[in-house]
This record gives structure tokens, sequence and C-alpha cells, in this order.
């Protein structure tokens, strides 16, 4: 029992692989995703999160990062084994007709839900405490936690460690703590029980294969430090810097006016999205044990699964002879698949809140059929990051588009991006869209297939 719950205390609350498996675990129960599934959703708490001034709100995210963080002493406490059951004691007993095992993605999330199938990520993230490293120094923060990340590794060798450094979207969480996150390189006891007694016979597990890859530079056997992320910058901009990152510096207060990374020796898979190959042997070789399908579904960013799944949400929606015509566009863990189905919504998601996601969005609807109303949801990360998209271009986007209706829900726009109660504000916002329809009986996995050989739409994706 003590380890279970050391287990629960080590996951990060916003990670993007922990939300889903917290949102389908509900989902497959019955329950909506409210406040990230560890608290309640409340216009008036999130109102009274977000009331203090600017400056305070910044403090509060880097208060939230330190209690995220574990004490440096208890990384040697962190076991692979232990992060794998808290995964599998989420759902429950099944059985269930498919699982879906590898890469996070928001857009993914729904696709399970959609097939009544848990997941089993490759991916979690580990927090440690770290006050002393200077968010704009990445060398010193690499040497400072190398230690810590070679001992994880060392302790779990069916792991590899990825210490993730962003100072442009991660800034305030990284003046109290340090992202560790950890890949998964073998299914593992845990995750082969799952899915043997939990998966039908003759069931179907699909591997969510992204294969977006980063910069990265090695620190010991399966550790390694990545220094930025998928976001508002690309990989050229945090390694080079440009006038856009020497103005984000000068206006945090920084001593630099661009970052000086470590030299990288490798592109591996991206530490939060990406999937490492090396799990894929167990899962094939599970799969033609048991008689199991393995379907794979193959894709170079997180969000590109986005307009295939709403298309997919639209599609069902006009068999089960419901309106297919109001979209509500969801943005990094602030996603509910259970008010989607329930509210007869089509959901999009977005990685963030940044102006590549603004593209992806824009391209998305001018090429889709016309909704009458879009409502749009956006994640708040406690500043003003390298392009972060204002309330007003996200409002003139979707109102561009949506033909009755265009309507920014769940944000206060006010205090945004740094949104204190956002994480208690968007579950509220889409159970109060309007209509109820029954939750319908799960898409057999086949139905994808039927899906893709009707849209005639090219899709940046191979489903196989």
């Amino acid at each position: 029992m003590r380890r279970r719950l050391r287990a629960a205390r080590e996951q990060v609350d916003f990670d993007s692989s922990v939300n889903m498996v917290r949102a389908l675990g509900r989902f497959l129960r019955g329950k909506d995703h409210r406040a990230m599934s560890v608290g309640p959703g409340s216009r008036t708490l999130a109102a009274l999160a977000t009331a203090p001034p600017a400056r305070v709100r910044r403090l509060t995210f880097r208060a939230m990062g330190y209690l995220q963080g574990l004490p440096l002493q208890r990384a040697r406490q962190i076991r692979q084994e232990d992060l794998d059951h808290w995964v599998v004691r989420q759902y429950g007993p099944g059985p269930f007709p498919a699982v879906v095992v590898g890469a996070a993605s928001g857009a993914a999330l729904h696709l399970a839900a959609a097939l009544g199938a848990p997941f089993l990520p490759q991916t979690t993230l580990v927090a440690v405490r770290d006050v002393a490293t200077h968010p704009d120094d990445p060398v010193g923060a690499m040497h400072a936690l190398a230690p810590t990340a070679r001992l994880i590794a060392e302790n779990n060798p069916d792991l590899s460690v990825y210490h993730m450094h962003d100072p442009a979207q991660d800034r305030p969480m990284l003046e109290a703590m340090a992202y560790m996150r950890l890949k998964r390189l073998r299914l593992g006891r845990a995750y082969e029980r799952f899915l043997e007694e939990r998966l039908v016979e003759g069931g179907t597990v699909i591997l969510l294969d992204c294969t977006r890859t980063w910069r990265s530079t090695a620190t010991g056997e399966r550790s390694c430090f990545q220094f930025g992320c998928l976001g508002g910058l690309t990989e050229e901009e945090y390694f080079d810097g440009d006038e856009r990152v020497t103005r984000y510096l000068e206006d945090e207060g920084s001593p630099r006016r661009r970052w000086e990374p470590p030299e990288p020796d490798d592109k591996r898979a991206e530490a939060e999205w990406g999937l490492d190959a090396a799990i894929v042997p167990d899962l094939e070789e599970l799969a033609e044990r048991h008689g199991h399908r393995l379907r794979r579904l193959s894709f170079p960013e997180p969000q590109d699964l986005s307009p295939f799944v709403a298309d997919l949400y639209r599609w069902w929606h006009r068999r089960r002879d419901l309106p297919a015509d109001r979209l509500v566009v969801e943005s990094y863990v602030q996603a509910d698949p259970h008010w989607m189905l329930r509210t007869g919504s089509v959901p999009f998601w977005m990685r963030f809140n940044m102006g590549s996601d603004y593209e992806e969005l824009d391209s998305y609807l001018r090429s889709a059929q016309p909704y009458r109303s879009i409502h749009l949801n956006v994640f708040s990360q406690g500043l003003w990051s390298p392009a972060v998209v204002p309330i007003p271009q996200w409002q003139e986007l979707i109102s561009r588009y949506a033909t009755e209706q265009a309507e920014i829900i769940g944000v206060d726009t006010r205090a945004y991006p740094s949104d204190t109660g956002s994480s208690l504000r968007y579950q509220p916002a889409y159970r109060a869209l309007p209509a109820r329809h029954p939750m319908p009986p799960p898409l057999p996995p086949a139905a994808v297939d039927d899906f893709l050989a009707q849209a005639g739409t090219d899709y940046t994706l191979t489903w196989r």
C-alpha cells in the first residue's frame, strides 16, 4: 500500500500521459475529467484562484511546480513497476475490446474513448525539486540534475530518462522543479498482465506511434538532456536564438540574450510526445502469443491526429442521427471525452496555445465543412511565452468560420495566459453546453477502416 501511495504522489498532475490515463479511467466508469481528475470543477473556485494580481498568479504557478516536485533524495525510490501499477489501477476489470499503447496525444484520448479502450502510456513524467539552477542556464541545469537522471536510470533498467528543460513554455515551473520524463523500453509485467487478462480474446492492440524526434545530449547510460520542446519556438530558435528569443529574455529580466545549450549528440524520440520503438518487439510478441491483432497508427506530430479524430466523430455522430455541427476546441490537458459524447460535440485538440496551434486550427477550419458553432478553450501556462496567441486573435479566428456562434469558454480572458483557475473552469464550461445524448456503445476498431475508406481525405498519418 505504501508503494502505491508513493507512486500516486510521484505522478505530475499536469502531464499529458497522466491526464490521458485519468480521463480514460474515469470515462470508462461513466465519469468526466473535472479539474484533471484531481479536484472539483468549479467556476467559483476558479474565480477565487484568478482573483490575485498577475505577479501573485505567477508565483502561484511556481508554487504549484514546487509542490509537484519530489525532494531530490526521493528520486532513488522511483520504480517503474510502481508507476505501471498506478496506470493499470485506473481502469476497471474489463474485458476491453481494444487497448491503446504508446505515445500521448489529446486527439488520441478521444479516439480511445470512441473505441472504449484504456491507454497504457510509454512515457510518464516525474518531477524533482530544483530551486538552485537558473531557467536560462541549460548547461548548469544538465550538470546539476545529471546524477539524479542517472540514478533513476540505474534503478530502472527498462527505462530511459529524459531531463527535459524548456525555459520558454515552462519557465514558472522550472524556477522550482526539473522535469524527468521516463520512457519504457519494455512492456513490463504490469502492462503484460493487463493485456493478457483485460483485453478480450482476439482483441485489438493499437500502437500510437508518434515519430517526432528532438536534439538531445546523453548524460549517462539510458539518460539524456533535452533542451526545449514542441511549442511556440522552433527547434532551431532554441539552439541558435533569434530576435524573438532575445526579446523574450529581455522581457523576463534575464541576464542572457540567447540560450547556450549543451552540444546535442543525437536526435532521439521527443521527450513528451515521441515513441521510442524499443517497446515495439514486446508488443508484437505478446499480440502474436495471445492471438490479438496489432494495429499501428503512425503520425509525425501529436496534433496530426486532430483533424482525423474530429472528422471521425463527425461521421460517427451522423451515423447516430445526431447533428454534427458543433466543434469544441480543447488544448493540452483540458480535454473531456465524457462531455464531448454526452453533448454530441466534435472534439478538436490543440497541443497548446501557440501560433503553430492557431495555424493548424485555421487550416482545419478552412478545409472542413462549416460548423454552426465553435467553442474554444485554451490552456494557461503562466506567462506570455514566445508565440502565445492573444484571446482577441483566437476569437477572430473562430468567428471567421462559425456560421452562427463562436465563443471562448472556460477561460478568464483578462487573466490569460496566467489563468490560475483554468483547470477548475474548463469542465463546467463543457458541461454547460446544450443537448444531452445517451452514451453510445464503443466503435469497433474496424469502424476506423470504414471511416477512412469513405473519408476521401489525405490525413497526415498511416493506419495499418
